[in-house]
């Protein structure tokens, strides 16, 4: 409850925010510039107090509702303890609602994780937000920006641009694809007690059900894997929305999960070996125990 209070109170505080262009003479400078050093600068070389003054004002900005699309970033991204962007909550003081610079310093860090100032244009934090249409990717959150001149998109853009152009993006881990289909898929029509199996809200999904008296082609676990992907964060478990949904709020899961909760433990053992996966360390077709399931049969 105190979270959904503290989103109204945003809400209801930044409605003043408007667009702000990017300014062709404002300081976004590299700290890397001219330096002749190859080693990438310290956070990507990219600035701070800019970040400070033109780019995180963004996360805050207010959309004309309280979902998705029509929310700020700083909603789902502070109250959801999953969400890759990692903005840290609000203070709350004397009516006024604000990051301290300490929290907006942890917020930088969390940005430059998904900036390469390498290929700006692939960054994670642009991709995010951008339409489909526009080459961007699925957000559950929504698309925030149709075109790649969208004033909030070139600001985000030039100011990844002005970073070390040696650092580039944090390294990819690789999901195994073998592994999911072995010993992942299974868990989605495998419901405990009180819970509802998976398929009953995502079978259009990740969790299609396997057909009559067979296990999934390799084309319907491949299609259940590729859906599966918005909500993992190779190589990240707790920035992973597909071990938060299921997991109680009380052992730091999200609010609500319409389908019950699967997990009350963080270390529950099925989550555990999950985990693993998402890490990239649990590869092939050999199931740990707790992801050993006895239907469908796999033959």
């Amino acid at each position: 409850m105190t979270r959904f209070l503290l989103v109204s109170v945003i809400s209801a505080l930044i409605l003043g925010c408007g667009e702000q262009s990017p300014d062709s003479n404002s300081a976004v400078t590299s700290s890397a510039e001219g330096s002749g050093n190859a080693e990438p600068a310290p956070f990507k070389g990219l600035d701070f107090d800019y970040y400070l003054s033109a780019v995180e004002p963004i996360f805050l900005r207010h959309r004309g509702g309280f979902v998705g699309t029509d929310t700020s970033c700083v909603a789902c991204h502070s109250s959801q303890v999953n969400a890759p962007l990692g903005l840290q909550p609000l203070t709350v003081e004397n009516g006024q609602v604000f990051w301290t610079e300490e929290q907006s310093r942890q917020n930088f860090e969390n940005v430059v994780m998904l900036s390469n100032p390498a290929a700006p244009e692939s960054s994670r934090l642009l991709l995010a937000p951008l339409a489909t249409t526009a080459g961007g990717e699925r957000h559950s959150g929504g698309n925030f920006w149709n075109s790649t001149e969208h004033s909030e998109y070139r600001i985000i853009a030039d100011w990844i641009a002005s970073g070390d152009p040696n650092a580039g993006a944090d390294p990819v881990v690789e999901v195994d694809f073998e592994f999911f289909r072995a010993c992942v898929q299974p868990l989605f029509v495998n419901p405990i007690e009180n819970a509802m199996p998976c398929t009953e809200c995502h079978s259009g999904e990740f969790a299609l059900p396997p057909p009559a008296d067979a296990y999934w082609t390799v084309e319907q676990s491949r299609q259940a894997f590729e859906s599966l992907a918005y909500l993992l964060d190779p190589g990240r478990p707790e920035s992973s929305r597909f071990l938060h949904k299921p997991l109680h709020p009380d052992a730091g899961g999200d609010l609500m999960h319409n389908g019950g909760r699967r997990w009350y433990s963080a270390d529950d053992p099925e989550r555990a070996a999950l985990a693993s996966w998402v890490r990239g360390e649990a590869r092939g077709d050999q199931c740990p125990a707790p992801l050993q399931y006895d239907y469908p049969v796999r033959l």
